[in-house]
């Protein structure tokens, strides 16, 4: 088997087997519909740092107003869980400090690749922890505005 690790310095479009996401400000829409912008952007790095830590699995637990929390799709949470939501992500941080934290991300094989190929990520904590105070920040901002808050992870 051929083990892949991500490489931060490389462009994500680069390197398969590795999802990015990013999170944003729901905002009502004059004609009675519904916007949403894209706030913060979530690296790889982030995103499987909090898939493997368990925060996405937390999150998951929340009042969703519009979907669930999947790969690629898009769920909005309630303004009644964001608080909630604030909290779990402050906890996260705790995670952040004195280790190193290495996930195997997924797998592949088939008949078009050579041989089974292993996804792995060693979390850089300093930049997990930049997206996880951009995304308490959105929260608390989303909840102080009476907003929900759209994750696509």
């Amino acid at each position: 088997m051929r083990t892949i690790f991500y490489d931060h310095c490389a462009t994500e479009s680069a390197q398969p087997g590795f999802r990015s996401g990013e999170a944003g400000l729901v905002l009502p829409h004059p004609d009675g519909g519904l916007d949403s912008d894209a706030r913060v952007r979530i690296a790889p790095n982030s995103l499987h740092a909090l898939e493997q830590h368990g925060v996405v699995g937390q999150l998951s637990q929340l009042d969703f107003a519009i979907g669930s929390l999947a790969p690629g799709r898009d769920a909005v949470l309630s303004p009644a869980a964001l608080d909630q939501a604030a909290d779990i992500l402050y906890q996260a941080d705790r995670k952040t400090y004195g280790n190193t934290w290495e996930f195997k991300i997924g797998s592949a094989e088939g008949p078009d690749l050579a041989e089974p190929v292993e996804y792995r990520l060693v979390i850089d904590n300093r930049e997990y922890q930049r997206t996880l105070a951009r995304l308490q920040f959105l929260v608390t901002t989303a909840g102080r505005r009476g907003l929900g808050a759209r994750f696509r992870l």
